[in-house]
């Protein structure tokens, strides 16, 4: 009998499905719904980037000020045939789409839910064995898992876990990660996109970049790279060997994959440093933004063009701005919460511009 199960009711709609899949997968179904849960966040791009949506939403106010969630337990009247379990659930459901699309229309404010930031495990204290783990804008973060594997999130990345007697499931949703895994005869396996990729005792990355594109680097011991083929098929098993990267689109897994060698300049990005070596500006620029609240601009094609060599602190963006601009001979201009880089002062000269050295 499936009467108890709670189904997203509103095909036509991927925002309330992916509300209602979020309040599942926080409800004490979770477990049992996870499954179908990877399949509804698999079937393609614009079911991923409804979900982040709503994971955003949530973690500007987590734990929305609402009673009826604590009041749950106790059965709402009602026909006798609604279990608690199932009023619950609905309950949930229903005020995390309700606050979600007040948020979307504007009725209310961020200061009208608990602001205690989003749920995310610290580098000290192992996460439950099913949750949500998510860095902030411009964060980079630390996460140690409940079989000692740590986690390391990128700014502003969405991971999704469940560790179980058999497995270690993960899945990015968004940004990037560095996994070091620790020994375990349940395989740790990371979902991405399409792709699954399978390690035992092994450091590597897994990104997933906003068009889609999934990037493995190997760094230690060895994975296998799954990527579905169609909706019922994954294909043969890739494995990488340490100093390997593979990469294959999400939406297109019949574009053949190809193993490269990973470039090193990446390694150290959880330190927060970067290195590059006649690296277009502009490319550098375009990396720095994603951790900056304001961001670097470059002013003109020629100068976005010019190579950029050295080791960046890739997170202090102002910091990097001024060096970028002292190696380049750059002027640099403060204000409206940006950074622009030109090739000289605009006449007359004002205070918020640093000309050439």
């Amino acid at each position: 009998m499936n009467e108890d199960i709670d189904t997203p009711k509103r095909p036509g709609n991927l925002r309330d499905e992916a509300a209602e899949w979020f309040a599942i997968m926080r409800g004490p179904d979770a477990d049992a719904r996870r499954e179908e849960f990877e399949a509804w966040l698999a079937r393609g791009a614009l079911h991923r980037t409804a979900y982040n949506k709503i994971a955003e939403t949530f973690s500007i106010g987590k734990g929305l000020k609402e009673d009826a969630p604590d009041d749950a337990d106790s059965p709402a009247p009602g026909p006798a045939s609604q279990r608690p379990g199932k009023l619950k659930m609905a309950g949930l459901a229903f005020g995390l789409v309700g606050a979600v699309a007040a948020l979307y229309l504007g009725v209310v404010s961020p200061g009208a839910l608990k602001q205690d930031g989003p749920e995310i495990a610290n580098s000290s204290t192992p996460s439950e064995n099913a949750g949500q783990l998510q860095s902030k804008l411009g964060e980079i973060r630390e996460v140690q898992l409940p079989d000692g594997s740590r986690v390391t999130l990128d700014t502003d990345s969405l991971v999704l876990t469940k560790f179980d007697r058999d497995l270690r499931d993960v899945r990015l949703v968004r940004g990037r990660a560095r996994f070091n895994v620790e020994k375990d005869k349940r395989p740790f396996v990371v979902a991405a996109g399409n792709g699954t990729i399978t390690a035992l005792g092994t450091s590597f990355d897994v990104g997933l970049a906003r068009d889609e594109r999934v990037t493995v680097q190997l760094f230690e011991g060895s994975v296998d790279v799954r990527v579905r083929r169609d909706v019922s098929a994954a294909g043969m098993p890739v494995r990488l060997a340490p100093g390997q990267q593979l990469i294959f689109r999400a939406e297109n897994a019949a574009t053949p994959i190809q193993v490269t060698s990973a470039p090193g300049a990446d390694r150290r990005w959880p330190e927060g440093v970067r290195e590059y070596d006649g690296v277009r500006l502009g490319d550098v620029v375009g990396e720095a933004n994603r951790y900056a609240t304001g961001p670097i601009l470059v002013a003109a094609t020629d100068v976005s063009d010019r190579k950029v060599s050295g080791t960046y602190r890739i997170r202090d963006v102002e910091r990097l701005a001024e060096n970028l601009a002292d190696m380049l001979r750059l002027a640099l201009i403060r204000g409206n919460n940006q950074l622009l880089l030109v090739k000289t002062c605009p006449s007359p000269q004002k205070e918020n511009c640093t000309p050439p050295s």
